[in-house]
Formats: C-alpha cells, sequence, structure tokens
C-alpha cells in the first residue's frame, strides 16, 4: 500500500524519513508526536499523553469538542474519543518509549491509518475559545470597569493564545476605552511569563518611538502607566518630551470649566511619579504659576497641584518664593494649594508656608479681561 496517498500530507511529512528509512517503529512514535502537537496547537494547552487529552477532550465542558454535545449520544462519541486518544497513548505509544519494538510495516500502516482518522476528527473539533469572538468582548462597550471581570476574561485565554490576544487587541487601540484597556492588560501581565512581558513593552515602546497620533499616544499612557519604567528609555524620553511641550500651552478657564489648550499634556499626571524628566516638567511647571496670566496658573492648580510633590522632595526655593507671594497677596488658589496638595506630603512641604496660612486674609483677585472674553465652546 503506498500509506503517503491515503493520509494527512501533514502527517506524511512527520513519518516520511522513517517510514522511508524501514524504522516502522519509529514511524508509528513520530505520528503520535504529530498527534500530540496537533492536540496541544487546536487547545492552546502544554501537557503531553493522557494527561493533555484529558484536559482537551474530558469534563463536561471539554475545549475541543468534537460535536455539539446537546444529546446523550453526542457526550457518548465525545467520551469515546478521549478513551480511544487515551489507548492510545497508554497501549501504543508508551510500551514504545520504554521497551525495544520491531514492528512491521503492515502494523505501522494500521496504527498510522488510524491516527489519520483521529487526526481528521481533531481537525474538525471545535473550541470555545476563537480569538476574533474574544478580541471583540474586550472591545465590548459593556466591559466591566473592575479588575474581577478582567481577571475572569484572561483567565478563559488558553496559554498559547494569550500573546495572539495581546496583539489583537493592541491593534485595535483607535477604538478601545482605555481605562477599560488597562484593566485587561493589568489582568494579562499577571498571567504572562517574564518573557512575554519584555516582549509586550518593547511592542510598546516601538509603537511610542513613532507615533504622532495623540489618541493613541494617550490610550498607551494610561491603559500601560505601572510599566512606564520599563519601557525603552527613547521612546520614554519622546513622549516625556511631547507631553511638556503641550504642557506649556495649557490654559484653563475655571469660568466655563474647560481646557483652552494643553489637554493632552494632562495625561503626564498618569506617569509623573516615573518621569525621566521631572527637572524639565518642574520648571515648565513653575513657570506657569510664576506667570500674570491666570489661565496659565488655573491649569497648573487644576491639574498638576499633586503632581509638584512627585517631582522633588522638598519645593524648591523659586516655588516657595511663589506660593508664599501668592499667599501674601490674599490669592485662595495658593491656599488651596498648600492645604489640599502639600499637606499630604509632610513639614517638608508644610513647614515653609505655615506662618503665611495663619495670617492669610483672601482677597479679590485682580480684574483680567481674558476671563472675561467670550468663549465659542
Amino acid at each position: 500500500m503506498n500509506i503517503e496517498t491515503k493520509i494527512d500530507s501533514r502527517l506524511w511529512d512527520a513519518i516520511r524519513s522513517s517510514f522511508e528509512n524501514r524504522n516502522y517503529t519509529g514511524s508509528i512514535q513520530d505520528s503520535i508526536y504529530f498527534l500530540s502537537d496537533l492536540i496541544r496547537e487546536k487547545s492552546g494547552l502544554e501537557g503531553d499523553g493522557t494527561s493533555l487529552v484529558g484536559q482537551a477532550f474530558g469534563g463536561s465542558s471539554p475545549i475541543l469538542k468534537v460535536n455539539s454535545l446537546k444529546t446523550e449520544n453526542d457526550k457518548n462519541v465525545q467520551k469515546g474519543v478521549e478513551q480511544l486518544l487515551r489507548g492510545l497513548y497508554q497501549a501504543v505509544r508508551n510500551p514504545r518509549s520504554h521497551e525495544k519494538y520491531a514492528d512491521s510495516e503492515d502494523d505501522a500502516i494500521s496504527i498510522i491509518l488510524f491516527i489519520n482518522y483521529l487526526v481528521r476528527i481533531i481537525d474538525k473539533s471545535k473550541t470555545p475559545f476563537l480569538e476574533n469572538i474574544f478580541i471583540s468582548r474586550v472591545l465590548d462597550p459593556s466591559f466591566v470597569p473592575k479588575k474581577r471581570y478582567a481577571e475572569l476574561l484572561v483567565n478563559e485565554i488558553p496559554e498559547k493564545k494569550r500573546m495572539d490576544i495581546f496583539y489583537g487587541v493592541f491593534r485595535q487601540l483607535p477604538n478601545s476605552d482605555a481605562q477599560k484597556l488597562k484593566y485587561f492588560f493589568d489582568a494579562l501581565f499577571d498571567k504572562v511569563t517574564e518573557e512575554e512581558k519584555r516582549e509586550i513593552n518593547n511592542e510598546v515602546s516601538d509603537l511610542l518611538k513613532t507615533e504622532e497620533e495623540i489618541g493613541n499616544i494617550r490610550i498607551i499612557i494610561q491603559a500601560f502607566s505601572d510599566s512606564w519604567p520599563k519601557l525603552d528609555e527613547a521612546a520614554r524620553l519622546r513622549i516625556e518630551n511631547k507631553l511638556i511641550d503641550n504642557i506649556k500651552e495649557g490654559r484653563w478657564d475655571p469660568k466655563t470649566n474647560k481646557c483652552r489648550s494643553g489637554a493632552f499634556g494632562t495625561w503626564a499626571t498618569n506617569i509623573t511619579q516615573y518621569f525621566a524628566l521631572k527637572d524639565d516638567l518642574l520648571y515648565v511647571l513653575t513657570n506657569k504659576l510664576d506667570n500674570p496670566n491666570r489661565a496659565e496658573q488655573d491649569y497648573v492648580f487644576r491639574f498638576f497641584s499633586r503632581t509638584l510633590c512627585e517631582l522633588v522632595e522638598s519645593p524648591t526655593a523659586r516655588l516657595k518664593k511663589i506660593v508664599i507671594a501668592g499667599l501674601k497677596a490674599g490669592d485662595l488658589r495658593f491656599k488651596e494649594l498648600v492645604e489640599s496638595a502639600f499637606f499630604w506630603h509632610g513639614n517638608e512641604w508644610n513647614e515653609p508656608f505655615k506662618q503665611f496660612l495663619e495670617s492669610f486674609e483672601e482677597t479679590s483677585l485682580p480684574y483680567d479681561p481674558e476671563y472675561d472674553d467670550d468663549i465659542p465652546f
């Protein structure tokens, strides 16, 4: 019999060398290796032998289903296939792995044809995990932004599919909700290997080295904020510089409760504790507080009050001078800055201003025509 024409081409490729060299026992073993690899690939499982078979085909909700499992007969067929595969390992593979065998060509052909039959069954088997459907669940508007929900989703991903899912979701950044993505990626990080974590960080870094779309950068900052220190330094410096440049333009109008400019820069607050350019950011924020333009000052008060304490261990001489001048002028905004932001960071942030708070008397802010302009939004 020309067995090559009777079996799956992939199976023939796996056994060809042994079979053509008349190593019939070796060809049987090769065919079972192929079968094992096929089960692992199809199920996303690791393992081998009867343990692999049990995980893939056993239980009330098997990973690989040979039919719909709706009727009692369906369930019996599923169980029967599981038992056939278990028997193949126990009666065919294991003895040949532990003892010396000299199988005839007829024996090899019979067993390999049977394995080919099982290969067809496995090829047709259905797995409940479909990547495109799973990715749509991550991007689902009804995704629950809770740690537990994200963990339950990630637990459904077969081990070998985790990185495929990462790339599938990562490519959908423009269509994603950053807050929900953070929950998902945090849960995924808890499951992947250290090598896979490095691969994810490299992928994120590569994108940040060239990305110009502000929306995508914003999503990455929010979704991967905890990973910021582990990203490539060149990528981090580039994005931090972009944020600082935008902060320079930042203005906030409390009358309309809107950010006139610098909205992108506000996302720096997600990662300022990890900033490499802390000195640069502190310099820009201090300049804005020292600027007589109230919209620039209010931008800092609105978004970066607590950030100041993350950038330096204690207030710089210039920052002290600016805050004290504001307190002496009776500017309530500076009083609230000390009481609401500096208060939580110890004496070094409170002591320099204590006497000025005690003698503080609020006065009205000077007239600023910019705040009286009609704003078209």
